[in-house]
């Protein structure tokens, strides 16, 4: 019993992490189905939602389940529950190992600080200025709209928890930043300006990784994901409508 227990717990903490991580639900399926065959348990079933995951022993009756609550996304998180489980498939780690490693992997994987992550948000705004044949006072300004935007996205998150808000808040922030730049003579295209800006906070990531759901099977994975990254999108979009309406 003990050793179906640290099993199941075990497949559902690594599920559970690649899944808050960003993964695909189908990738998070084969890795949790990949830890119990190579237990010796092939008779396992597993199942994975945007926000619950599953897994069972069919032959023993015995099943368990866990949340996936703070989504986000962290790579390296996914590679290292990867390289992990694939250590325990080539036998160079007990299971109690690989639990003890992807415990290790959810509490201790260090994220970029919010300095480099503002500048990494700079970077696109900058770069998509410049796929649209910006000026350097348009490109210099993205940069740092962007970067304020993004930084406000994720501390008004962090403050409030509640999803969509942020976004909201953080494309009105940008809008209105794009236009007092305009109006000031520091841009020469509003329009590209309020794009570029807006560009970390677009969902790329999820639309991604709702269609290969989708095509790979995972229905209703794939449908959350693509509804929650149309939600984002509506939300910037009447941020920056919103902004147009009453200060252009």
């Amino acid at each position: 019993m003990e050793n179906k227990n640290l099993l199941l717990k075990t497949g559902l903490l690594a599920g559970r992490i690649m899944m808050e991580s960003g993964s695909e639900a189908y990738r998070v399926e084969d890795t949790m189905q990949r830890i119990a065959q190579n237990s010796k348990k092939l008779d396992t079933e597993s199942y994975v939602t945007a926000t619950g995951i599953f897994m069972s022993i069919n032959d023993e009756s015995t099943s368990q389940m866990t949340q996936a609550r703070n989504r986000s996304i962290n790579l390296e998180k996914i590679d290292a529950t990867n390289r992990y489980s694939r250590e325990y498939a080539a036998g160079n780690i007990t299971l109690i190992e690989l639990y003890e490693a992807l415990q290790s992997v959810d509490s201790q994987t260090p994220e970029f600080n919010k300095h480099y992550r503002m500048i990494a948000a700079g970077v696109a705004s900058f770069s998509l200025m410049l796929l649209l044949g910006g000026t350097y006072g348009d490109v210099i300004t993205a940069f740092i709209i962007g970067s304020i935007g993004y930084f406000m996205s994720n501390r008004i998150y962090h403050r409030t928890q509640m999803k969509f808000i942020n976004d909201l808040i953080a494309s009105f922030i940008i809008s209105m930043l794009s236009v007092f730049s305009y109006r000031v003579g520091l841009a020469a295209n509003l329009d590209s300006l309020i794009i570029g800006g807006i560009m970390p906070l677009v969902p790329g990531l999820a639309i991604t990784a709702g269609m290969r759901d989708l095509f790979e099977g995972h229905l209703l994975t794939g449908i959350v994901r693509l509804v929650e990254a149309i939600l984002i999108s509506l939300v910037i979009g009447i941020g920056i409508a919103l902004t147009l309406q009453w200060f252009s």
